[in-house]
C-alpha cells in the first residue's frame, strides 16, 4: 500500500513461517519512508509468535491472509485471519483482526476482533480498504464458510478512523451450496463502493465474477451485477501435471482517477479451456456494465 499523502511511504505485509497445513506462525509488516530503498520490519500482534497475547487480543496459534491499506489521513490499517486449532475442528477458534498504526507501520496497536467464531463456521479471505476520500471510513470484507451450507460475503466498517467497528453482517447471499471468495472493496471518486467477488455456484449456473455497489459508504448494498463467467482451471506442475494451489478463484480490482474500474483474473477461455491466462474487463459507469473480457498476456 502507498500513503496517499506521501508517495515515498510504502507498507507491505506477508506470512512468516508458513505451516504446510495452512496459515503461518505470524504476519509481518514492513514500512519504507524512502520509496522502498530501506525498510523497517514489525510483526503484527495477531498471533503469539507475533507478540500477541490474551491481554492484547492476539492470543492465537497462527495468522494468515495479511492485507494493508492507508487512510486519507495517512493512518495505516492491517487486517488478517487468526486461528487456533484445525479448521472446523471441535474447540477451534478463528477471528478476523484489524490493527492500526499511528506511526506509519513502525508499531501496531492491539488488534480489534471484527468477528470470532468456531465450528461450523470459518471466516476466510479478508481484505481491508481505507476510504481514500474520507479518513473516518474503512471497510473490511471476507467470506464466511459454513460446513454444509452457503458461504456469504461479510462486511463491516469503521466510521471513526478505526476506533470502533460496526457488527459484521451479510451483504450478499450466494445461494444454497454456493459461496463467495476474494471479496475486495474499491472506492470510486464519487464515494461509491464497489465490492468484487468470485461467486462459486453449485449446479448448472457455474462460477462467475460479480460486484455489488453501495452509494452510502456501505450502509446499504445493491443486487449483484455479473461481470463475466469465471472459467479458470488452475495451474499445474509442468513436470508432473499435478494441480497446485494458486489464485485461480481470486480476482483483483483497481480504480483509476477518472473512475474507470478494472478487474483481472485467471481464465482459460482464450485457449479453449487448455490453460489459464490473464483476463481483463473494465467498467466506466461505476460497475453497472462491463466490457467483454480480453486477454492481457501474450499468447
Amino acid at each position: 500500500a502507498v500513503n496517499p499523502r506521501d508517495a515515498n511511504h510504502l507498507l507491505a505485509a506477508w506470512q512468516q513461517d508458513r505451516w504446510s497445513n495452512g496459515s503461518a506462525r505470524g504476519v509481518v509488516t514492513a514500512a519504507s519512508f524512502d520509496g522502498g530503498r530501506t525498510w523497517t520490519r514489525s510483526p503484527l500482534p495477531f498471533s503469539r509468535c507475533g507478540g500477541g497475547s490474551a491481554g492484547t487480543g492476539g492470543n492465537f496459534e497462527r495468522a494468515t491472509d495479511p492485507w494493508v491499506s492507508f487512510g486519507a489521513d495517512g493512518t495505516a490499517y492491517a487486517m488478517g485471519l487468526a486461528t487456533t486449532g484445525g479448521s472446523f475442528a471441535a474447540g477451534s477458534v478463528n477471528a478476523m483482526l484489524v490493527s492500526r498504526s499511528p506511526d506509519g507501520g513502525r508499531t501496531w496497536g492491539n488488534p480489534a476482533a471484527l468477528v470470532t467464531d468456531t465450528a461450523p463456521f470459518f471466516h476466510d479471505k479478508n481484505t481491508i480498504t481505507a476510504d481514500p476520500h474520507d479518513a473516518r471510513f474503512a471497510y473490511a470484507v471476507w467470506d464466511r464458510v459454513r460446513q454444509g451450507g452457503p458461504s456469504p460475503s461479510i462486511f463491516t466498517r469503521t466510521t471513526d478512523r478505526g476506533a470502533t467497528w460496526e457488527p459484521a453482517r451479510v451483504v450478499f447471499e450466494p445461494g444454497a451450496g454456493s459461496q463467495t471468495i476474494g471479496n475486495l472493496v474499491v472506492v470510486l471518486p464519487d464515494g461509491t463502493l464497489v465490492n468484487l467477488f468470485a461467486h462459486l455456484e453449485s449446479g448448472a449456473s457455474g462460477n462467475s465474477l460479480k460486484v455489488i455497489r453501495s452509494s452510502d459508504r456501505g450502509a446499504t448494498w445493491s443486487d449483484a451485477t455479473k461481470i463475466a463467467d469465471l472459467l479458470s482451471i488452475g495451474a499445474r506442475d509442468p513436470r508432473s501435471g499435478a494441480g497446485i494451489r494458486d489464485g485461480a478463484i481470486i480476482p483483483q480490482a483497481a480504480v483509476g482517477p477518472d473512475g474507470t474500474m478494472h478487474v483481472v483474473w485467471q481464465d482459460a477461455r482464450f485457449s479453449g479451456g487448455a490453460r489459464d491466462e490473464i483476463a481483463h474487463s473494465r467498467s466506466t459507469d461505476a460497475g453497472l456494465t462491463w466490457s467483454t473480457p480480453v486477454r492481457v498476456n501474450a499468447p
